[in-house]
């Protein structure tokens, strides 16, 4: 008749609903936890089956290093000097911790504006503000420069007889520049006057100028 295991204490084992296998108190041996062991790459903080049913209960994951207790995920603290810039139906924040042209370039990538033309920021009081990491913290309306528009008469190349008019608008000295290298031209006339123009700051918005070569 075969003999029992003298270390046999199965009555004294209990079950608990976790599968945690929990020795009595007499017997002194340390506590069996067949859930308590490392993920797979052993990581400090993985998540263990405990935390993933409290989450499941509570409907709050159990760690996000992304998100802030309480704030419902989403993060309402900004980190540095913060402004608010609209253009027409958009506004963006823009952040003003950088230089002047760092700031300069972060509105330009936030509007897309793929331009040459210059811009400026115009406060609630209608101020404009230089940019800077200085500036008053606010609302801003950005502004675009509407440019010099002026009118050029184009003549016949045979009978140098006005042909029609067309109209140009220049935003910055090298466009001016363009224009005439692409005309051939040295600088532009007045119409009906003889004074030549050789910088665009000379023009007269809505005039009508002439080229010469």
């Amino acid at each position: 008749m075969g003999r029992k295991s003298s270390n046999s204490c199965s009555p004294m084992f209990l079950r608990d609903k976790c599968d945690e296998v929990l020795p009595c108190a007499a017997t002194g041996r340390p506590t069996l936890n067949l859930e308590r062991r490392l993920d797979h790459d052993g990581h400090p903080l993985a998540i263990t089956t405990a935390d993933a049913v409290a989450a499941a209960a509570t409907g709050v994951p159990p760690w996000n290093w992304r998100e802030t207790p309480g704030n419902g995920g989403e993060s309402q603290s900004y980190c540095g000097r913060v402004i608010s810039v609209k253009w027409g139906d958009y506004t963006r924040r823009i952040g003003i911790d950088g230089t002047a042209e760092a700031i300069k370039e972060a509105i330009k990538c936030a509007f897309r504006l793929r331009t040459k033309r210059s811009f400026w920021l115009e406060d609630e009081d209608q101020i404009v503000r230089s940019l800077d990491r200085d500036m008053p913290l606010g609302n801003y309306m950005l502004h675009l420069d509407e440019g010099l528009a002026i009118k050029v008469c184009l003549y016949d190349e045979s009978d140098h007889i006005p042909v029609h008019t067309e109209e140009k608008i220049f935003y910055t000295e090298d466009d001016y520049r363009s224009f005439l290298s692409h005309r051939g031209w040295s600088c532009l006339r007045e119409f009906d006057g003889y004074r030549n123009i050789d910088n665009m700051d000379d023009l007269r918005p809505g005039a009508i100028y002439r080229g010469m070569s």
